[in-house]
């Protein structure tokens, strides 16, 4: 037999108002009789019913984590282990969180206004637009690289300082001729990752032009382990890469070993985000360090400020990157 907030009321001596009052947090019960109303919800096992509650609130109950190309994308450990810190921030409040991969899925979401906010993973510029989701008028908050004139709040990676880390980290161990291995150009963070090449190279009197960029047409390892091959083979003084995330650099290690090179000793290999697997894989990988789980719980807390009427005086949060040396970047072979 369910317990009801009238059974709540009656063992702790108040009124259903009361009861109520705690429940959503509201002032007007004192603290002595908030403390016993709780120690009896936790005694005799009440939960609150979330869809009534919602119904008097006029909200859901619901947070969407918006995926885009859901398909694969749960492979690569950088959305995931940003889902983790996502979740672990939602799990600190009443919200579900319900995510959707496909894009009908996702407009569904949006458009029935199922949800109470949206915390978005950036999407491509040929995916959801921002005039759209601007005349949704749901709370949204942006994770990863997004369009500048973007009027959500946004919380990043500093991807262009990370990888122009990455390039002076195979400068300094006497590579000169250094490639970028990138995703698409229609995702910003290809687009910055490509901006710190450039400018790294740049500042360090190195050639930058396309043809040491490999554009992967998605962040997919099997692809990139197929166009591998015919980089390297046209371009065969390419010494190290910088990768546009470690799962690229995880596809990267693959093709060059089943062309029976090895790394490092034949290419230096640096990945971008330090996802949870890179210190295991033989050899480790380094990587540029970002807190990926900070990442999903700053978004899910600002996200939460904006459902509440907050004002978010930081629209742009961007966290640092630091360069991590491991085991698969030496020193070029014939230095």
């Amino acid at each position: 037999m369910s317990v009801s907030i009238k059974d709540v009321a009656n063992a702790a001596g108040v009124s259903i108002a009361s009861v109520s009052r705690v429940l959503s947090g509201k002032p007007g019960v004192g603290e002595a009789t908030a403390e016993r109303i709780r120690q009896v919800i936790e005694e005799i096992g009440y939960k609150p019913n979330l869809s009534a509650r919602g119904l008097v609130k006029r909200t859901t109950g619901n947070i969407a984590v918006v995926i885009p190309r859901g398909s694969f994308i749960l492979n690569n450990p950088f959305f995931s282990t940003i889902l983790e810190g996502i979740a672990k921030g939602i799990d600190q409040t009443d919200y579900n969180m319900v995510i959707s991969f496909t894009s009908l899925q996702q407009k569904r979401l949006i458009e029935t206004q199922a949800v109470d906010g949206v915390i978005l993973f950036s999407p491509r510029h040929d995916e959801l637009s921002l005039e759209w989701l601007k005349s949704i008028g749901l709370p949204i908050v942006v994770v990863g690289s997004y369009l500048e004139e973007s009027p959500f709040p946004c919380v990043r990676p500093d991807d262009e300082d990370g990888i122009r880390q990455a390039v002076n980290a195979l400068y300094d161990l006497g590579h000169r001729d250094i490639g970028l291995v990138n995703g698409p150009l229609s995702s910003m963070h290809s687009v910055k990752c490509l901006n710190g090449y450039n400018n790294a190279m740049t500042e360090l009197g190195l050639d930058c032009s396309n043809k040491n960029v490999l554009e992967i047409d998605e962040f997919d390892i099997l692809k990139v382990k197929k166009a591998m091959n015919t980089f390297l083979n046209n371009h065969g003084k390419i010494t190290g890469v910088v990768c546009s995330s470690d799962y690229l650099a995880i596809g990267v290690i693959k093709a060059v070993t089943t062309m029976e090179l090895t790394v490092p000793r034949d290419l230096s290999v640096v990945g971008l985000d330090d996802v949870p697997m890179s210190d295991f894989l033989t050899p480790s990988l380094s990587t540029v360090h970002v807190d990926l789980v900070g990442i999903g719980k700053r978004a899910a807390s600002m996200l939460l400020s904006v459902i509440d009427g907050k004002q978010i005086r930081k629209k742009d949060v961007v966290f640092n990157m630091k360069y991590v040396n491991r085991e698969t970047t030496d020193v070029p072979k014939n230095h």
